[in-house]
């Protein structure tokens, strides 16, 4: 890839192994679900003055934004609320084999030995992950990461199946119709929720800015650039090097406890994935993590 590319690529790595890191800081003083709520709203704000309304698209985009929105996304940072951010950034990454499997189903992909190899290979370490000693008290938590990674798959699929959309258009409308539900659920289960967000410190709302403007518009801006205009084969793979900050970085800033069985179990996600990642076809390869 040419310097610009290698630069936008190492940029969009960065910025959503940070993200988790600004989640999981938010999510510390403002409850996920109004967290989320805030970041959907906040998107929407920023992109619909700049998109088109999306004619005849407007039922499917309700339905992603249950899925991708509340399904991946809610139920995402409800987990993290409770978890290190270091072995979701990790257990998340499940969502690329999740849509190898659908995309067997929807599209007559074709997965072959070594993208099932990987499949195995990524959910074995998640499963080595699960037997940490650390972990033994926080298994709920951890499904619910694992199902909104499979949430995310299915986001992929019903995003492939929208056809030619604007990126901003896509993120912008669907945001509009995630907040409101958002909201209403942070308001029937999380009764402190307006309390919490009106005495969140500046730091709280640093994080919440930094995964509205930097990951959600300017990442996924840069990522969808570099899938149109660069070998998708040459692309994705860099999009690997997020867990691995986000582990970094949750060690350092959150001092989040390392053991052996979670660098195993991670490395064996992170090889398992790779794999997946390199022998996926071109037109399967379309959408990015958080």
């Amino acid at each position: 890839m040419p310097l610009k590319a290698v630069l936008m690529a190492l940029s969009v790595a960065v910025i959503w192994g940070v993200n988790m890191l600004t989640v999981k800081g938010a999510v510390s003083e403002i409850p996920p679900l109004m967290l989320t709520a805030i970041r959907f709203g906040s998107v929407a704000i920023l992109l619909l003055p700049f998109t088109k309304m999306p004619s005849g698209r407007f039922g499917r985009l309700a339905i992603l934004s249950v899925i991708f929105g509340t399904g991946h996304f809610g139920v995402l940072f409800f987990a993290l609320s409770m978890l290190d951010a270091g072995p979701v950034a990790i257990i998340v990454l499940l969502g690329v084999p999740f849509s190898s499997m659908l995309a067997t189903y929807f599209f007559n992909d074709r997965l072959g030995w070594k993208r099932l190899s990987g499949m195995t290979l990524a959910f074995v370490g998640v499963m080595i992950m699960f037997w940490d000693p650390t972990m033994t008290d926080l298994q709920l938590p951890l499904l619910l990461v694992v199902f909104a990674a499979f949430m995310w798959a299915v986001a992929n699929v019903m995003i492939k199946k929208l056809g030619n959309i604007d990126t901003f258009q896509l993120n912008g409308w669907m945001a509009l119709m995630a907040a409101p539900q958002l909201l209403i659920l942070s308001l029937f289960l999380e009764p402190a929720a307006v309390e919490a967000v009106f005495n969140a410190s500046w730091v709280a709302w640093a994080n919440t800015s930094f995964t509205v403007v930097m990951s959600s518009i300017v990442a996924y801006g840069f990522w969808y650039h570099l899938l149109k205009t660069q070998d998708v084969n040459v692309v994705v793979p860099w999009s690997l090097l997020a867990p691995v900050i986000s582990v970094a970085g949750s060690f350092i800033v959150f001092n989040e406890p390392i053991s052996t069985l979670k660098i195993i179990g991670g490395l064996t996600v992170l090889a398992g994935v790779g794999v997946i990642m390199l022998r996926k076809p071109p037109q399967q390869q379309e959408q990015g993590m958080d």
